[in-house]
């Protein structure tokens, strides 16, 4: 079996139709459409149902997806297996938030680009849609997402974490004295806010279920640069632990004890179930996860 082939064929279902994947390929059309005829004559099997200029996999196209994804898998690690790992290239493209981009790609990723010199990455800030919709469009090969817990069946969780998120003030701040305070306490203080992160969601939610609303002084996309105005403030704000930690351990910030608003969100690095994974693509998967589970 020819694995140009099933590489062609797992092009095809990743970018859900001919043309496309004769395009990231660099072959014509009827290239394709000829390699997906001798691959269905050679298995003797329809792979794909053809109607109104769409394809959709049949039952044994699934199947064969499957086990041509575990054959060229394991092509790529026997060649991983017998060159070195600096060896493995590739260009990968993730999309995350903001947070995530500032928290993960920094010592982090000098520590993995010195392990593997010859991968390249670009990275897309987004929104949790959008970053969804890049996956689903193949635009993306790995997401982070700093949200609610998500299962979405057409994604796998290559790893996970949850986050605590608090509201924190300057240190010295007067509600630093107090052992527990409630929203109704601190709702009338001044506020600085991230704009539409995940966690400010989630807060407005809970407060529009009890009438109640933040109208903040300030709204700003970066979470760091919101932290260093509010140690320089009377404003409070709301923001995960891991965002915060830093500027609390050098006793610039506090945490503030609100016992009546418990929020958590979640750390998620996700892939398409349908992603064919490169040497690359694999690295970075087991690169994150393991520093999620050192995280944890």
């Amino acid at each position: 079996m020819d694995l140009n082939v099933l590489r062609t064929f797992v092009a095809v279902c990743e970018y859900s139709g001919f043309s496309a994947a004769g395009e990231r390929l660099g072959y014509t059309q009827s290239t394709v459409s000829s390699q997906i005829r001798q691959l269905e004559k050679e298995l003797n099997v329809a792979l794909f149902d053809r109607f109104y200029h769409r394809i959709v996999l049949t039952q044994e196209g699934s199947l064969v997806l499957r086990y041509a994804r575990d054959v060229l898998t394991a092509q790529e690690k026997l060649m991983v297996a017998l060159h070195h790992a600096d060896e493995v290239t590739g260009d990968l493209h993730l999309a995350m938030s903001s947070s995530m981009c500032s928290r993960y790609f920094d010592d982090d990723f000098i520590d993995f680009q010195r392990s593997y010199p010859g991968i390249r990455l670009t990275i897309t800030e987004a929104g949790t849609e959008n970053m969804f919709s890049m996956l689903r469009k193949n635009e993306a090969d790995l997401v982070f997402t700093l949200d609610t817990h998500i299962y979405e069946p057409d994604f796998e969780i290559c790893a996970e974490k949850e986050e605590q998120v608090h509201f924190v003030a300057a240190a010295g701040n007067a509600l630093e004295k107090s052992k527990t305070l409630s929203l109704a306490e601190i709702i009338d203080q001044p506020f600085a806010m991230t704009e539409s992160m995940s966690y400010r969601r989630i807060l407005d939610k809970l407060l529009a279920a009890r009438s109640e609303a933040i109208t903040p002084l300030i709204e700003l996309g970066n979470p760091t640069q919101l932290c260093s105005l509010v140690s320089k403030s009377d404003m409070l704000t709301f923001l995960p632990d891991f965002i915060t930690q830093a500027f609390v351990e050098n006793g610039m910030l506090c945490r503030l004890p609100v016992t009546d608003c418990t929020v958590s969100v979640w750390t998620q690095l996700l892939i398409h179930k349908n992603k064919w994974r490169s040497p690359a693509l694999q690295a970075l998967i087991d690169f994150y996860r393991k520093r999620l589970e050192e995280d944890a």
